[in-house]
């Protein structure tokens, strides 16, 4: 069995165009379809640094122990 190997695209009616290949005219052939992988469109990942020093002030740990002191407080009156 002979195998030829070529990229290409699938457009958006559906044909597949493929080289020529005229040694070939009216033979039967079997056709496989590999998808390559999408690349993905979203950010690279990112750092913990960059993460911590993004949000570092976003939660203060003193409002945090108000909130829970308060709590306490009316939930034991």
């Amino acid at each position: 069995m002979e195998a030829h190997r070529f990229a290409t695209t699938v457009l958006e009616n559906g044909i597949i165009q493929i080289p020529e290949l005229i040694g070939y005219a009216d033979q039967k052939v079997e056709v496989f379809v590999v998808l390559k992988p999408q690349k993905k469109h979203g950010p690279a990942t990112k750092k913990i640094d960059d993460f911590l020093s993004k949000w570092a002030g976003a939660f203060a740990v003193s409002k945090t122990d108000d909130e829970k002191y308060n709590y306490l407080i009316e939930k034991h009156k």
